[in-house]
């Protein structure tokens, strides 16, 4: 009987510590909010890193946005599919986006998140371009300034899924712009 007493104790003092955890979690940060001190702290350009996988270069594309297909079923922040073809120039275009995965042909899953005069703009899902360590800040500085000018990303597409292959700034991979740089 003693053994269930103590026992019963035991749950509700750990029940209770569970509650109250969370509880000062949240009370603490309000409390930094409301009665801490301000400081103004000087910000400091990005190097692009990830704990877990390393140095990217940081890559936006100019073709971001489609028709859309099927009007009448797109809700902005889901998930579509951006169908995508080549221009003459040999360069991707998004061609539609559509709610419905295509049949045939490439695409891309993607997330909608605006829409203007039949249009959607979405996000695409390859933003990021890893590379070892001592490359990626003289990378990231060399893509930047060629972005929007020469600057290619190799991208190969299947199934919804893209993974970028390759950079290109003119004519020349990102690893034989850097060599020839140094």
């Amino acid at each position: 009987m003693k053994s269930k007493k103590l026992l019963l104790s035991l749950f509700i003092g750990v029940a209770l510590l569970q509650a109250a955890v969370p509880l000062y979690m949240a009370w603490r940060w309000e409390n930094v909010l409301q009665t801490g001190r301000q400081f103004y702290w000087q910000t400091a350009p990005v190097d692009p890193y990830d704990a877990f996988k390393g140095r990217y270069v940081d890559l936006r594309f100019k073709e971001n946005a489609g028709p859309i297909i099927d009007h009448d079923n797109l809700i902005m922040g889901q998930m579509v599919y951006a169908i995508i073809d080549e221009n003459a120039e040999g360069k991707a275009y998004i061609s539609g986006v559509s709610v419905n995965r295509p049949e045939k042909g490439s695409y891309v899953k993607v997330r909608a998140y605006a829409n203007s005069q039949n249009t959607a703009h979405v996000i695409l899902p390859f933003t990021r371009y890893y590379l070892p360590e001592d490359l990626a800040p003289a990378a990231e500085d060399a893509y930047r300034k060629s972005a929007g000018k020469t600057g290619v990303a190799a991208v190969r597409i299947k199934d919804g899924y893209g993974v970028v292959e390759q950079l290109y700034i003119g004519e020349k991979t990102l690893y034989e712009f850097l060599r020839q740089s140094q």
